[in-house]
């Protein structure tokens, strides 16, 4: 993610994503049978900035304290050690809606720079994990080419079952961590960008449109001579857009060894509107809304495409210089027809009670 304040505060459309999920998540939490350890802790897993997350935990731990006033919470943010942690702490310290402010007992902060497809805190020490807009990364470069596209949901034939097969590895993974770290009865609750199926067989699918038109555009930078052509045709954008049958998959799979570690209390795709086009409806500035909407795509996208794309395939210029040629040219594009670029989201929603306890840390790091 773009660091220094800048992901935090063109992250809008993660914070109504997340929003979405806080009246679930809190009922689940009022819910929760036989928790009552002390202290309590809570995990966010990708918690980047933190603006977003630090609000969500505020919800959780408000919730909590209706059931137990005075234990202790621990608040746990997990992120690559690459992360702006001091944009995050300042955040938990500044921020209106931290949870900081809650009355009752202790409320300990934390951090873990740590993948989040490794063990990130101590076996069964979980009551509360929570995942905003994080899960839909790959754990590492996708492993096949899809023509003429970098959006992976794309990809046909062999490409398509062999990137299928590495989401699913990596959401196995993530689920595999997750049931070593929480406790009997503890909750996980998960939101990333997902595709919906109707009945009819059509597929929606997150962000699809938007990545259809940064290939056009760095497609543009080939044929100017700004990009090497075999770098652009090697990049698929990491993210996976599972349904909801993705999802469950590695916890129904005969054989599983997740097969009894969770229950699932709910797993649904729904829409979630887009903010910035919402604003553009209301007032009409066509301008105010792509310098507004590409400043939230590049919050999220530019580390990804100067590390795998820009540096690599850049010919004749600074990479600095070809990454602000191609927000330019998306933002203008986008400026003459908001439609073309349009994020439209729907959000998959996953939230599971752990059962039982899990293997060893160190066993589960062998799967």
């Amino acid at each position: 993610m773009k660091g220094g304040g800048f992901y935090d505060e063109h992250s809008e459309y993660q914070r109504r994503v997340a929003q979405s999920g806080l009246t679930p998540l809190t009922d689940l939490v009022q819910r929760m049978d036989g928790v009552e350890a002390d202290p309590l802790t809570i995990v966010d897993y990708g918690c980047s900035e933190g603006a977003n997350s630090i609000a969500a935990i505020r919800e959780v731990v408000v919730a909590i304290r209706h059931r137990q006033e005075r234990s202790c919470i621990v608040a746990a943010h997990n992120d690559l050690p690459t992360n702006d942690f001091n944009a995050l702490f300042h955040n938990l310290i500044e921020h209106a809606d931290s949870y900081l402010t809650v009355p009752g007992g202790p409320i300990l902060p934390m951090a873990s720079p740590r993948s989040f497809y490794e063990t990130v805190v101590p076996q069964a020490s979980v009551t509360v994990g929570l995942s905003f807009s994080a899960a839909h990364w790959f754990r590492d470069t996708p492993g096949a080419a899809v023509p003429r596209s970098m959006c992976a949901m794309d990809a046909t034939g062999s490409a398509q079952v062999a990137l299928s097969k590495q989401a699913d590895d990596d959401w196995t993974r993530f689920l595999t961590m997750r049931a070593s770290e929480l406790g009997p009865g503890g909750l996980l609750f998960v939101q990333m960008i997902g595709t919906q199926v109707d009945s009819d067989g059509t597929r929606h699918v997150t962000a699809e449109r938007l990545l259809h038109a940064m290939y056009e555009v760095a497609e543009g930078m080939v044929e100017e001579g700004h990009l090497r052509r075999e770098a652009l045709d090697k990049f698929v954008f990491p993210t996976y857009m599972r349904t909801a049958d993705e999802a469950r998959a590695p916890l129904e799979r005969p054989g599983s060894p997740l097969a009894g570690n969770f229950r699932p209390d709910r797993v649904t795709v729904e829409p979630v509107p887009n903010p910035y086009l919402d604003a553009l409806h209301q007032d009409g500035d066509k301008h105010n809304y792509s310098a507004r909407y590409i400043a939230f795509v590049r919050a999220f996208t530019e580390s990804t495409l100067r590390r795998a794309l820009f540096e690599p395939g850049t010919t004749d210029a600074p990479v600095d210089g070809n990454a602000d040629r191609f927000y330019t040219e998306l933002q203008c594009r986008t400026a003459a027809d908001p439609e073309w670029s349009a994020f439209e989201d729907w959000t998959l929603t996953i939230a599971l009670t752990r059962t039982a306890r899990a293997e060893s840390a160190c066993q589960a790091d062998l799967i």
